[in-house]
This record gives C-alpha cells, structure tokens and sequence, in this order.
C-alpha cells in the first residue's frame, strides 16, 4: 500500500471512535508560496484523500499563518518594503494591487494554484482569528502559565538561563499600537486585570487588556499546539526543520499536553524538495523558489501530484526542469496507460490513483514529439501540426493545445535545446560499420522512397529492414536496436533520439540521403538507378 493509505489505517485504528478526523496543514506568506511549502499541503490532503476512500468523513484545514511578523523583504519584491519589517503580513499593503494586502496577494495566487489541481481545503486566516478575539483566553491562560512554558523550553535548550531571564520571559509578540511593528518589550503584566505593559523603540509606552486587543500573538512554539487543541486535529505534517529532537514539535508536543490539555496530533516529517540544477534551500524569504505556476507551465497537474505521491514524506527529492523533463511525461503516460489496463501492481496503481487521473488522460498526445520537433519546425505550428498528424494525433484537439503550450514553455525558458543534426558525414562512425550494416543504410533510402500516409507505416517499413533471414527473436531484436543505433548516429551523433519513423519523417530525403551514405556512393547509387 501507499505511504498515504498506510498513515491514514494508523490513524483510524488511534482514534476508533471519531466521527471526524481533523487533519491540518499550515503555511505563511512570507513571500511567493513555493513547491516545498506544497509537500505539506498535498501531504495532508493524501492521507484525507485515503481517509475519505476508507470511509471516514475528513475536515482538511489549511492554516495561513499571516498574522506573523514580515522578516526580510523577499527577492522580487520592492527593496523599499524593508520599511515594514516588524508588521504582520495582513498589516502591509500589496505591491501588485491596491485592494489587497501583502499576505492575502500572496494567499490568494497560492490557492488558486492549489484549484488548479483541485484540491480545496478549509481555509484559516490566522489574522481573523486573533483579531476576534477567539484566542483571547488561550492568551491569557498562556501569560499566566509563561514560567511553565518557560520551563518547558528550556528543557530543550543547552543554554543556561537566569531567575531573571525567567522573570522577564512573556509567550507572545506584541504589535505596537502606533507603529505597528513588534519590536516591543513586554515589562508587566497583572494577571488579574490581563493588562499588558510595553514600551517600543519607536518611544510607544502603553498598557492594554489581552481581551480584544487584536495585536497580541503567541509565539510559534505556543501558537500550534494552541491550534490543534482549539480545532481538534489528529494529524498534521512538519518540515524537517521541525522535525529535529529539540525542534518545533517535540517542544510544542510537550507544551500541548501539560499546558492545554490536548495530545499531539500523529506527525509525519516532510523533508526538502530541491530544483535539479540549482543548489540552496528553497525559502520564500529568501526568493529562491518555484512556484506551483512555474511546474503548471510545463507539467500536467497530475504529473505534479505524482512526484509527491510516490515519494514518501521523509524522502527527499529534485523536481527536474532539464531533458528529464521528457522521460517524466512518457513514464507516467505510460503508467496512466497500465493503470486503465489493470496491468499495475497493488501499490503502483495506488499511487496513480493518488495523482485523480482520468481514462480521458489517456488521449494526450506525446509530450517527446511534440517537443523534440517543434524546434525542428522553427517553432511553426502548421508545419508541426502537419508532421503530428502522420502520428494520428489530433492537433486541434484542447489536450493537444495545452501540451503544445508547456512544450513551449519548456524550451524557451528551461530546455532551450533542440535536436540537432550533424553538418557533416559521420566518416569515422560510418568507416565502423560492416558490409551487413552498410546494406541497411541502402536499404533504408529505399524505403525512404516509398510514401507513407502514417509515421507507423514508415516504422515498421523500417523494423522490415533487418528481419529478412533472422528467425531467432532475440537476435532479431538485437539486430535492429543497433540499426537504429546506426541511423541516429549518422544524423544526430549518438546512440538514441526521437521515435524514427517521426523523425526521418520530418527531414527531407537529400538531407537524410546525404548522412546515411558517402558521396561517391550517393551518385553511383543514382547512376545505377538510372540504368535500370
């Protein structure tokens, strides 16, 4: 079975009796919310899926964190933004629009990537939340158990603390009244009133109830496990960072239980999703990442949702942009193809179904021709659309248009490669070959001379070319890999290329006849033609 399956029979058989499982996921918009954020949103929305196949009824919440501070003004954005560090997200305004502010922007672009893979989970704006009021006594409860949580925490550090540092230790982050920003310093607190003390370097000095104030937070480590007692969820999912013996979720374990009353929901460790090629962390502070958008250009949705289904959550692993890109798309039209056949083992059509693949998938046109040819045309449509339909594609058809459309995609922008036939005769691979496999290359132009309404007429023409006299398979099929083997090296220069019937299909016969023998051969080969 799946990963996602296996998790979701652990969590039934903890919780017997729930009518419905909570699960959770959380991000904040620190800046454009990238694929590595993605692992924990579609992490949590795998093991619903397989909660709901099993027969449970799931609330799938996704929390955005954007009632947290702005920490450093992300790649891409405006540098003068650095003026709003200190601010919570939902505080600074947009720079693309006017009616929106910088985390609902993001937000928003965020889940309408996530809509376009369909997936629609229970939106939480954190910010709402505390400005309602709805966290107030877990707030107040938090303040008057802080030498508590401070005795958790610092189980989980090295360091040594002080009676003062003890005294002075308050669970929360305030945002200044006048400035905005938190760069405040808490120095009372009456736990009977709930008033709060601060002065802030921007020369704020104040005093303010907990109670509908809308400025308080609690701090991340006090903040999550207030939220799954408070939403009641069983499962949630953290990155690795997370994840360590002394992280976010050990302290937060701790914290849930002895401070709210609430055990830990069951966890699974995601690890880091890299970019082949690029080298560092992905980060949306930082502004190195790529987005949902970005692999939507290139990919199917369901090719996206398969590279986080059949890697496990701990695994780590590279989204390619590069000539794999190729190899992805047949590999998983293939399995597609399997999958409707019954042919998939148990666990391989599992994670397929993960992916909410369709029968109708099954009529995209190939992604490898579509991209290997359409450099060849110059980029010209009609010409490739022509040269596609001897492969009985549709070329009209909005599958084939929407694949048309990432191939570009890819090669402009990522690829920027094309097949590229040798300018001169290959004399030193052709001076290689034996007699047998100079008659094949003959016996090819002469195939070559006949038409072909279909690219598949012309391959297995070309298959025929090598099967006079061979009975045994496996000779048979050995004979004929390094045909083809042969062919490619004569026109392109290595020992593989695009399906060959398309191929020798989209060039001319001069030029194909001009690879594929010597010189002198080529006009004796057209004397003798005449002569007969």
């Amino acid at each position: 079975m799946n990963w996602a399956l296996e998790e979701a029979k652990k969590l039934i058989e903890k919780y017997p009796e729930k009518d419905t499982f909570v699960i959770a996921s959380g991000v904040s918009p620190s800046g454009y919310i990238h694929i590595g954020n993605f692992r924990e949103i579609v992490t949590t929305f795998f093991v619903g899926k397989e909660l709901e196949n099993l027969g449970k009824k799931v609330r799938f919440i996704l929390s955005f964190d954007d009632f947290d501070r702005f920490r450093k003004v992300p790649n891409g954005m405006p540098e003068s933004y650095s003026k709003y560090i200190g601010m919570p997200y939902t505080n600074i305004p947009s720079p693309f629009s006017k009616d929106k502010t910088y985390g609902k922007e993001l937000e928003d672009i965020f889940l309408e990537e996530l809509s376009r893979l369909d997936i629609y989970p229970e939106i939480i704006y954190q910010t709402e939340q505390y400005k309602s009021g709805r966290y107030d006594k877990k707030i107040i409860l938090a303040m008057n158990k802080r030498k508590e949580i401070f005795d958790i925490i610092s189980k989980f550090k090295t360091q040594e603390f002080t009676v003062e540092d003890k005294n002075n230790y308050y669970p929360i982050s305030l945002y200044c009244q006048c400035c905005g920003k938190d760069s405040t310093t808490i120095v009372n607190y009456n736990e009977k009133t709930h008033e709060v003390e601060y002065e802030c370097v921007c020369g704020n000095h104040n005093i303010q109830r907990i109670e509908k104030s809308g400025n308080i937070k609690l701090q991340w480590k006090i903040d999550w496990p207030m939220r799954w007692q408070e939403e009641g969820v069983i499962f949630e999912p953290g990155g690795r960072d997370h994840s360590a013996e002394n992280g976010s979720y050990a302290v937060s374990k701790v914290i849930s239980k002895e401070i709210f009353g609430y055990d830990a929901p069951s966890y699974i460790a995601y690890d880091f999703i890299g970019i082949k090629g690029a080298n560092g962390k992905m980060a949306s502070s930082t502004g190195n990442v790529l987005t949902l958008t970005d692999l939507l250009r290139v990919y199917d949705k369901n090719i996206i949702l398969w590279f986080y289904a059949k890697n496990k959550p701990n695994h780590q692993f590279n989204i390619a942009l590069d000539e794999d890109v190729l190899r992805y798309y047949a590999e998983f039209d293939r399995l597609v193809k399997s999958y409707f056949q019954g042919k998939l083992d148990e666990n391989t059509a599992s994670i397929v179904s993960l992916t909410g693949v369709t029968k109708n998938y099954t009529s995209n046109p190939d992604f490898g021709s579509i991209a290997n040819f359409l450099p060849m045309v110059s980029y010209n449509e009609k010409m490739l659309a022509n040269l596609l339909s001897k492969e009985d594609i549709d070329c009209e058809s909005v599958l084939f248009k929407k694949r048309l459309l990432q191939a570009k995609c890819w090669l402009e922008k990522y690829n920027n490669s094309r097949i590229n036939i040798l300018n001169e005769f290959n004399q030193d691979f052709y001076d290689s070959l034996n007699e047998e496999e100079k008659q094949w290359l003959k016996d090819t132009l002469v195939v070559l001379q006949q038409n072909y309404s279909t690219t598949q007429e012309l391959q297995k023409s070309l298959y025929a070319v090598v099967k006079t006299g061979e009975e045994d398979s496996k000779i048979l099929k050995s004979k004929q890999k390094r045909y083809f083997q042969i062919i490619y090296n004569l026109i392109l220069g290595k020992d593989s290329g695009p399906k060959m019937g398309l191929l020798l299909s989209a060039m001319n016969y001069e030029t194909i006849e001009s690879k594929l023998q010597k010189k002198h051969e080529l006009v004796r080969q057209r004397i003798d033609k005449k002569d007969n």
